[in-house]
């Protein structure tokens, strides 16, 4: 049995509606907050729920909307400034991974003079980070029991997953209702991506019997919530348990790894602004196809819990399965299937495989990859 240390470095707190509680989460560490986050979260009254949550419990709060989908570490910088100037004595981050991985790096740099520069280098700061409370809005946050965030740099336009120190996040509130800003279509792709997130923990050579457990559950309840939501789009028990499912997978990538499929989402979502959930989606099955010839067994229990009838197929015809199983779920979703569809282009695509190489979560996937072995999944996903 491979020895592993499991550490939860924050408070969770999972429910609808648990939202709620934030403002005495918030009031512990003082008045002054920045609540980091995007303007689709306007739609639904959330932004303006949190500040009335807030001023409630006497707590001033400045918000900061303005990051755009190709935001990059330059975009952080300004409002680590803002938070110097307002003086914030704590960081709230409620959004998609994007906003999240903002306000991480904003709350490790603030109480310093440490700029997102220092951070890209590997310097961690000096100083205990500004308390932080992370509030995501959609079924996914890999890093949540990670001290790392995933930016863009500002020079290269290359994906970087930077090292942060160790307790920064002090609250994770994972609210389900928070969802319902994401159309369904939208939505399934997300649920698509945490199901790739889940499946590569388990093919992990860093995959633990706990992490295991927790994984084939959350590729179960992913499958459903998928199926679910392709065919009653607006009911809400289909996000409940996708969420349920997001929050296992991502305690699992605690001591697990995300692999190729998660590198090359980050390293091409950095470089062509593409919706890294849409680009996980084509990449899943290609995923599946590799990983069918070096993990034939563990691939075939993940066709098992994609709901594939396998009895009396051997290994490797288990692990076929898997791939083809997720191919239906894309079929079911009517998903785009391959990269082309997003008007990439493969003249830069080998570099990005080079970014995605260089990512640590590469050392841990079933077998060894480097550029090329990269280039040549993205070339059967194209």
């Amino acid at each position: 049995m491979a020895e592993f240390e499991f550490h939860v470095p924050a408070c969770l707190v999972f429910g609808a509606d648990s939202i709620n509680t934030v403002g005495a989460r918030a009031g512990e560490f003082g008045s002054r907050a920045l609540l980091i986050t995007e303007s689709v979260l306007y739609d639904g009254g959330h932004v303006e729920k949190v500040r009335d949550i807030l001023r409630r419990k006497s707590i001033d709060c400045i918000v900061y909307d303005e990051l755009s989908p190709g935001s990059t570490s330059s975009g952080i910088d300004e409002i680590v400034q803002l938070a110097r100037a307002s003086q914030s004595q704590v960081i709230i981050g409620m959004g998609g991974m994007r906003v999240l991985s903002a306000a991480r790096c904003t709350a490790s740099a603030a109480a310093t003079r440490t700029g997102l520069t220092d951070l890209l280098s590997g310097q961690l700061p000096n100083r205990a980070p500004v308390p932080y409370i992370e509030i995501p809005s959609s079924y996914r946050n890999h890093f949540m029991l990670k001290h790392e965030c995933v930016i863009t740099d500002d020079v290269t336009r290359h994906a970087r997953v930077l090292p942060l120190p160790v307790g920064v996040v002090k609250y994770e509130l994972i609210d389900p209702n928070l969802t319902l800003s994401l159309s369904p279509k939208y939505a399934a792709a997300v649920m698509l991506d945490s199901l790739l997130a889940a499946i590569e923990g388990y093919l992990s050579t860093k995959s633990t019997f706990l992490s295991d457990t927790l994984f084939l559950r959350a590729i179960d309840m992913l499958k459903e919530s998928i199926e679910g939501i392709g065919k009653s789009p607006n009911d809400m028990r289909h996000r409940l348990r996708a969420a349920e499912g997001g929050l296992m997978s991502a305690i699992g990538l605690g001591v697990s790894s995300q692999g190729a499929g998660g590198a090359l989402s980050y390293a091409i979502n950095a470089r062509y602004n593409v919706p890294k959930s849409w680009i996980a989606t084509a990449l899943l099955p290609h995923i599946l196809d590799q990983t069918a010839t070096v993990r034939p067994v563990k691939t075939g229990k993940v066709a098992r819990a994609l709901g594939e009838d396998i009895i009396g197929i051997n290994n490797a015809g288990e692990a076929g399965q898997a791939s083809v199983a997720a191919r239906r779920l894309l079929g079911l979703l009517g998903l785009p299937g391959r990269l082309r569809e997003f008007d990439l282009s493969m003249d830069e695509m080998y570099e990005v495989c080079e970014t995605a190489a260089s990512f640590e979560m590469i050392t841990s996937s079933p077998m060894p990859l480097g550029a090329q072995d990269l280039f040549e999944i993205v070339k059967q996903a194209f």
